[in-house]
C-alpha cells in the first residue's frame, strides 16, 4: 500500500482524475448507464460480468474465499423526452431528485437513440412560471427548446419521447487544480474510486479475500440495480461508495459538516440502513492508525445502495461517503485529495482485514 505519509506518485493520481474527468462528461441516466459500464469494463482489469439490468460485476463471483463487495452506481440524474409539443418545444420527466432554481436557462443535451446523435437545447418556462418571484418554478412548466420551428423538425432529427437529456456541461479541474467540476459527479465519484480499488488488488495476491466491484444501474430511480445485484455478489462485507451534498459552503448548515479536503465520511445512518458499528469501528481505526483524514457522516433525507445490500442476508454493510459540492446540478464540485484518501482508506482496510483472516479463518 502506498506511503500515507508521502502523497502516491502524481502519474497514480493523474489516472484518477483523468478518469474522474472522461467519466462526468459520459452521459447515462438510469436505465442507460451503458456507456459508462463500457467505460469501466475498458479501465477494470479483473474479469468482468453484465447481468440484464445492465449491473456490471468484477472479480471471481464463483469464490470460494470470504467476500468483500466494493459498490458504486452508475447512473446520474437527469432527463426522458416526455412530449414534444407542435411547435417543437419538449417538455421532459425528471429521473432522479431536481430543484427548478438551478434548471432555467441551463444547457441540455437530448440524445437521441434512433441514431445516438446528441442535441443541444436551452430550459426555459411558461410566462406565468416567472423568476422574478420568490416561487421556484414548477419543473411540469418548463421545457427545452431546440430552437425549431415545430414538431416536424424534432423528428427529423431522431428525437422522440423517452429519449435522454442530460446537462451539457465538460468536467475541468478548478483555477487551483484541486477540485474537479462536472455534472453527474453524483456517482461518477464512486466510480472512480472503484475503479483505483480494483486496479491496486489486481497486482496483489489475497489468500483470504475475493474483493469484487460492484457497479449498479438505476440507483437514482429507486436504488434498483443493488437489489438485482446483492444475491449474485451474496457479499460477507460489503462498501457503498457514494457522495453527499457539501455543508462547507456559507449558510449551508449551522454546524459545518461534510467539509470538502476532510476526507471521506464514515457513514453511520441514511433513509433505507443503519451502518454496522464494528465495520463503522473498524474503518475509523484503520484510519486513524494510516493518518488518513475521515468524518463521520449521515444522510437525513435520503438513501443509498446500503439499503438493498443489507437487507439481502444482513451482511456487514457500510456507506463511505464523499463530500460533493452542489449536487444533483449542473456543475457540482469535489475535493481530489477526498479522493485519494477514500482509496487509501477501502485498501488499508482490506489488506489490515486479510492479515486478520490470516492469522484466524475464523474472524471477520
Amino acid at each position: 500500500m502506498p506511503d500515507t505519509n508521502e502523497k502516491r506518485m502524481d502519474g497514480d493520481w493523474m489516472k484518477l482524475k483523468e478518469r474522474l474527468i472522461q467519466l462526468s462528461n459520459l452521459d447515462g441516466i438510469a436505465g442507460r448507464e451503458e456507456m459508462v459500464g463500457e467505460h469501466l469494463a475498458a479501465s477494470i482489469p479483473q474479469k468482468h460480468f453484465q447481468d440484464e439490468f445492465k449491473n456490471s460485476y468484477f472479480g471471481d463471483l464463483e469464490t470460494e474465499k470470504k467476500r468483500l463487495a466494493v459498490y458504486a452506481h452508475l447512473d446520474e440524474v437527469g432527463f426522458f423526452v416526455r412530449e414534444i409539443d407542435p411547435d417543437g418545444f419538449i417538455y421532459f420527466q425528471p429521473i432522479g431528485g431536481w430543484w427548478g432554481h438551478v434548471m432555467l436557462g441551463q444547457s441540455v443535451r437530448i440524445t437521441a437513440r434512433k441514431n445516438n446523435h446528441s442535441y443541444r437545447g436551452i430550459i426555459g418556462t411558461l410566462p406565468e412560471g416567472s423568476v422574478m418571484g420568490e416561487a421556484v418554478v414548477s419543473i411540469d412548466k418548463m421545457y427545452i427548446d431546440l430552437g425549431v420551428d415545430n414538431q416536424e423538425e424534432v423528428v427529423k432529427l431522431g428525437i422522440q419521447v423517452g429519449d435522454m437529456i442530460t446537462p451539457d456541461t465538460q468536467a475541468r479541474e478548478s483555477e487551483n487544480g484541486q477540485y474537479i467540476i462536472g455534472k453527474a459527479l453524483d456517482n461518477r465519484v464512486g466510480c472512480s474510486i472503484l475503479a483505483e480499488v480494483m486496479n491496486y488488488f489486481y497486482t496483489r495476491s489475497l489468500s483470504q479475500l475475493e474483493v469484487i466491484g460492484v457497479a449498479t444501474a438505476q440507483e437514482e430511480a429507486g436504488t434498483r440495480g443493488s437489489k438485482v445485484a446483492a444475491p449474485k455478489v451474496n457479499g460477507d462485507i460489503n462498501i457503498i461508495i457514494d457522495v453527499a451534498n457539501g455543508k462547507d459552503t456559507p449558510k449551508a448548515a449551522v454546524r459545518k459538516t461534510r467539509v470538502l479536503g476532510s476526507g471521506p465520511g464514515i457513514c453511520l445512518y441514511d433513509k433505507t440502513a443503519l451502518a454496522n458499528m464494528e465495520l463503522a469501528d473498524a474503518l475509523q481505526e484503520t484510519a486513524e492508525q494510516a493518518q488518513l483524514p475521515w468524518q463521520f457522516d449521515q444522510f437525513t433525507g435520503g438513501g443509498t445502495d446500503a439499503g438493498s445490500v443489507q437487507l439481502y442476508a444482513g451482511k456487514p454493510t457500510i456507506v463511505l461517503s464523499i463530500p460533493v459540492r452542489y449536487c444533483h446540478s449542473w456543475n457540482s464540485m469535489v475535493n481530489l485529495t477526498d479522493c485519494q484518501n477514500t482509496v487509501q482508506l477501502i485498501c488499508h482496510y482490506i489488506e489490515r482485514l486479510e492479515r486478520k483472516l490470516r492469522e484466524s479463518d475464523d474472524t471477520l
